[in-house]
């Protein structure tokens, strides 16, 4: 993870969001959620830094579940089986909390996309978990990992 603190990474979340504002990013935002995101640079619980810390923590556990579109995007990156966990749990070693980039189409509760050079897969990726349930009992589903579509 990145050594950023945590008062740089609000800081550049923010920045990150009023700049997606300005290109009206949110354009499907409530004005609720829009304010939200505004002010804190994410939507949902949980800051990026701390999403990433559940997803890892989860996945090696193994209470993740990877949602059919999940799967078929890491087949396309020639990865299937066992080899499919491992190379996640590397991915989420390597997500730098700054490249978190909030969700265009939201959904409830809010997705987690990144978007950032993987280094194990060799190419940028556009990276997106949800974390559902409580905090005491998240559930993380892992929704996609492909190239960016700009």
């Amino acid at each position: 993870m990145s050594a950023v603190s945590a008062a740089d990474l609000r800081k550049c979340w923010i920045a990150n969001a009023e700049s997606l504002h300005r290109k009206g990013h949110f354009a499907n935002y409530t004005p609720k959620q829009l304010a939200e995101v505004l002010k804190k640079g994410y939507l949902g619980r949980w800051p990026p830094d701390d999403a990433i810390r559940i997803a890892k923590q989860e996945a090696e556990r193994g209470y993740s579940h990877r949602m059919p579109q999940f799967s078929d995007n890491m087949r396309d990156h020639g990865l299937v089986g066992e080899e499919v966990r491992e190379k996640l749990l590397n991915i989420l070693k390597e997500i730098p909390p700054e490249s978190y980039k909030p969700p265009k189409e939201l959904s409830e509760p809010p997705g987690y996309p990144f978007h950032f050079q993987c280094r194990t897969l060799r190419c940028e990726v556009y990276f997106k978990f949800q974390i559902l349930g409580t905090t005491q009992k998240p559930q993380v589903l892992f929704w996609s990992c492909h190239p960016p579509v700009y």
